[in-house]
């Protein structure tokens, strides 16, 4: 049986409320999204599932590319940007794979390969929200501990970040990836391009 949420209370929510419920549409609106695809996805089946009304989704979202956006948004976010204490440029690139390489990153850059040619701002949505953030993200470290002349081989290291293993599993043809070998795999790709953490940032 599926756990009851808490009811709400009357009036107009709090600002922590309204955060906490933005947060639960997008949660449910993830697996819809995954299920039907961006074209049948409808705002009926996101609000059934999310437990809202559709007048709720319009408040937050406008329409059901707002939805989208703010979600896939929120992924990226998540995947490169809380940074840890301390954040060094291998904690980063290992986040990044874990994220990236997850199903649910993988899921969704599927739907958007499949719909890119009926909804083409989708693809677009996607580089710039999530590969051309966790770019700039990288070369914000990179600069920091190699100088920022080196901040120009971000590219070139999310490109290794991704790897073949990255289109395996855009195939289903790999698992999500684990923990150690996202760090393996970290380390590895700054080996080759020559970013392998200075002695001072070193344990």
């Amino acid at each position: 049986m599926a756990e009851e949420r808490p009811v709400r209370r009357r009036g107009r929510p709090t600002e922590a409320e309204r955060v906490e419920r933005r947060d639960e549409i997008l949660d449910a609106a993830l697996p819809i999204f995954l299920e039907y695809g961006f074209g049948h996805a409808t705002l009926d089946r996101i609000a059934g599932a999310a437990r809202v009304t559709k007048r709720t989704l319009y408040t937050y979202f406008g329409n059901k590319a707002g939805v989208f956006t703010a979600m896939q948004q929120r992924l990226a976010a998540n995947v490169s940007g809380e940074p840890l204490a301390p954040d060094t440029l291998e904690s980063l690139a290992t986040r990044i794979i874990a994220g990236v390489h997850s199903a649910e990153i993988i899921g969704l850059h599927r739907l958007v390969i499949a719909e890119s040619l009926r909804f083409p701002h989708l693809a677009r949505q996607f580089h710039d929200d999530a590969d051309m953030r966790h770019v700039a993200r990288l070369a914000e470290h990179i600069a920091t501990e190699h100088g920022p002349d080196a901040a120009q081989r971000a590219e070139a290291l999310y490109a290794l970040l991704l790897g073949e293993d990255y289109r395996r599993r855009l195939l289903g043809l790999l698992g999500p990836i684990t923990a150690p070998e996202a760090a393996h795999l970290a380390r590895a790709a700054l080996a080759v391009i020559n970013l392998a953490a200075p002695a001072a940032y070193e344990s």
